[in-house]
């Protein structure tokens, strides 16, 4: 891989240098800026496909040698783009010895298959000594299609239809995660989005009073990632944003709040951006956040309620 290829850029990127090796975590409170990059790359798809002649381990195997040349902190990589592995397994292991040598923080998307043989939509963190040491499991399914009502389904239709469906999607089926994790990390604290899960303001706003400093979107579609949804959560939830995309779609991009896009993928295609962060500059506005200490929860019961108002949302249903 051609350097050029990897850093386009927003903001100058440092010089080659030494890469981190295992164990040589940083202070976060001496992090005033750190480096990140992400990857708009071919990988599996939703459908369980792959783009002829990938080897979706190896793929990565390039974007993380250089990453770690660039001395960056965090790469991240797109939505489902192992495909369905047990985890640990072959391929997080080999993952693991190219973070390890290279002593960054990676995240990646697959799809775990579980000991039940049910499976997940998995974003795995890799740490600076190679090991897993997050996961989040995507929480929303991005399910479509309307009965005949107009209704949205709530289970794929019946018969074999229904079959087409489940096979066609297997967000139907997958183990949907319960939880919006907050990882601490030596540069700062992250939490993690996928794909479907950016379309609801709730995750990351929980994730900001969680105390997560950047909040890492992966997404894995056609069509460019949401610029706007990026720059209105940075706005509200005081966080920077990266995304990364499959390469059938477009829209990978670092964001830094309140609202900067500090660099971006405009079309498709495998391609690599970096930019650094200004994290002083963020927990700064954090730490005397009007926003924060001007809350009402006594006045947002309605979002913890399962329930809809049936007369403003007639004919909705809750997945």
């Amino acid at each position: 891989m051609k350097r050029r290829e990897f850093m386009k850029t927003g903001i100058a990127a440092s010089a080659l240098g030494m890469a981190f090796r295992a164990g040589a975590g940083k202070d976060k409170q001496s992090m005033d800026t750190i480096s990140v990059a992400a990857v708009q790359l071919y990988g599996y798809d939703k459908m369980g496909a792959i783009k002829p002649g990938i080897d979706p381990v190896a793929a990565l195997l390039p974007y993380i040698e250089q990453a770690g040349a660039d001395k960056t902190d965090l790469l991240v990589f797109p939505e489902y783009h192992l495909g369905r592995i047990r985890i640990p397994g072959a391929e997080t292991k080999r993952i693991g010895d190219a973070v390890r040598q290279q002593g960054i923080h990676v995240i990646v998307g697959s799809w775990e298959l579980l000991e039940d043989s049910s499976y997940a939509n998995a974003a795995l963190l890799f740490g600076r000594d190679g090991n897993i040491v997050g996961k989040y499991y995507k929480t929303h399914a991005a399910v479509d299609g309307f009965d005949a009502d107009q209704k949205p389904y709530t289970a794929p239709p019946s018969g074999h239809e229904q079959q087409w469906f489940i096979k066609n999607d297997p967000e139907w089926t997958m183990q949907r995660g319960e939880e919006l994790p907050v990882f601490e990390l030596d540069f700062g604290r992250i939490g993690i989005l996928t794909c479907y899960d950016g379309w609801f303001p709730e995750p990351w706003r929980i994730l900001s009073l969680k105390g997560a400093e950047i909040i890492v979107w992966i997404n894995g579609r056609a069509g460019r990632v949401e610029d706007y949804i990026v720059k209105s959560a940075m706005f509200q939830n005081e966080v920077h944003i990266i995304t990364a995309n499959q390469a059938y779609g477009a829209g990978t991009m670092i964001g830094q709040y309140h609202n900067r896009i500090l660099a971006h993928t405009e079309e498709t295609g495998a391609e690599a951006i970096r930019a650094k962060l200004n994290m002083k500059m963020l927990r700064d506005v954090r730490a005397h956040s009007r926003n924060f200490a001007q809350r009402r929860p006594e006045l947002y019961d309605i979002l913890s309620r399962q329930e809809m108002d049936t007369e403003r949302y007639t004919g909705l249903q809750k997945f």
